[in-house]
This record gives structure tokens, C-alpha cells and sequence, in this order.
């Protein structure tokens, strides 16, 4: 039996070539295609949280970036993803708690909050994070106020400047994930956790995977 090690925080991991060709790997299951999605976080994103078992195989990531975003300090929470077998077994919650841990610490050491941002197609990542992140928008139900209006138009401006606001909710991001279309395995397990989690919003709000529709959200590590 596999033992499974501790979480492990990493900096500037783009050039662990080993790292990243083991998120490679644990990713193929989940996409169609998962070249150009990894490239692209990896991109985006310097530090990544791990989970590996003791034989330093890739159990789960989590990739983060701290940046600045209309005119803010602000963390970016980027892609994360686990082995197949061990979906919904709690490792990635445990990065996503990790990483909200650290996040206080050094808002504590600074003296201020850091928003944190994030863009997800899948219920179970909207679900937790309005369950476990505060003061997030939309909420649970898709409802916003004007100052998440606001919040959210301006990083559209600034991060997807190539994108129009959309009609139906200005939260959502019509097809900006190129080339991310899941497998046939992960939509039915999604499929399955909107059905037990009760969320309709994707539906109401006609939000499309296989489109590449996002939802952007925003939210701040809770006190």
C-alpha cells in the first residue's frame, strides 16, 4: 500500500522538467488533450503545492501565482488536478487548505487581505470554494453585487482584454479555454457531482465545458 507524503510547496517550478512531465502524465486522463492547457498554467503560474507517495510519484498539484491585478497584490489560484484513482479522496482539498493557510500567514505578516481569483468549469471547485473560501462571488446561487460587478469587469479588462462582458453574467468567460475540452471519464464524473451537489447555475446560466466557458470568480482567504 502506497504511503502518501506530505504536502511540499515549490518556486518556480517551470524549469523541473521532471516535475512537469509527471503533471503531464497524472493530467492525461481528465482531458482530450492536455499539452497546450499544461503549457499555459505553466505559464501563468510560479509556485506549485504537491502531493507525491513515497515511491515520488505524482499523486496531486496545485499551481498558484502571486500577482498584481487592478492594481492590487493578489493571488492567481491556477490549475489543480489528482490521479484518477484517488479523485475524491480529499487530496485536493488538502492543497486548497494548505495553500489558504500560507496565504493568511503572510497577509497577517504584511497587514492586509490578498484577493484571490480564480476561473473553473467544473461544479465541485465552485461548490468548495463558496463553501470554504470567503466573501465569494457569485455565490452559490450565481448572485453578485455591484462591487463584484465592478471587481470582475476590471480584471476581464486587464487579463482577457480580448473578451466582450458577457450578456447573460458578467462572471462568465465565453470560450477562453482553447484546446481544454475534457475526457469522456471526467464529464461523466462531473456530470454526476452537479447531479449530487445540487448546483444549477452552469445550466442556467447555459455555461458550456466543451465550449471552453469559464466561470471567473473572486474570493479572500477567510480570518
Amino acid at each position: 500500500m502506497e504511503q502518501i507524503l506530505d504536502i511540499q510547496l515549490f518556486s518556480n517550478f517551470k524549469s523541473d522538467h521532471n516535475l512537469v512531465a509527471r503533471i503531464l502524465d497524472l493530467t492525461q486522463a481528465s482531458y482530450i488533450t492536455n499539452k497546450q492547457l499544461i503549457e499555459r498554467e505553466i505559464e501563468h503560474n510560479s509556485d506549485i503545492y504537491i502531493i507525491n507517495n513515497d515511491r515520488e510519484e505524482l499523486l496531486a498539484f496545485f499551481m498558484i501565482n502571486f500577482e498584481p491585478v487592478i492594481g492590487i497584490d493578489s493571488y492567481y489560484l491556477g490549475l489543480s488536478a489528482c490521479r484518477d484513482d484517488l479523485k475524491g479522496k480529499g487530496l485536493g482539498k488538502s492543497l486548497y487548505l494548505h495553500f489558504m493557510k500560507n496565504c493568511r500567514e503572510k497577509e497577517i505578516q504584511v497587514g492586509k487581505k490578498f484577493l484571490l481569483w480564480w476561473t473553473t468549469a467544473t461544479p465541485i471547485v465552485y461548490y468548495w470554494f463558496n463553501k470554504c473560501v470567503s466573501k465569494v462571488q457569485p455565490d452559490m446561487n450565481g448572485n453578485f453585487d455591484e462591487n463584484g460587478r465592478k471587481i470582475v469587469e476590471a480584471i476581464i479588462k486587464e487579463k482577457f482584454p480580448e473578451l466582450e462582458i458577457d450578456s447573460q453574467h458578467p462572471f462568465i468567460l465565453r470560450s477562453v479555454a482553447e484546446n481544454t475540452v475534457y475526457s469522456f471519464s471526467e464529464q461523466q464524473r462531473l456530470i454526476q457531482a452537479t447531479e449530487n451537489l445540487g448546483i444549477d447555475v452552469f445550466q442556467r446560466f447555459n455555461l458550456k465545458e466543451e465550449n471552453a466557458d469559464r466561470f471567473l470568480m473572486f474570493g479572500y482567504a477567510p480570518d
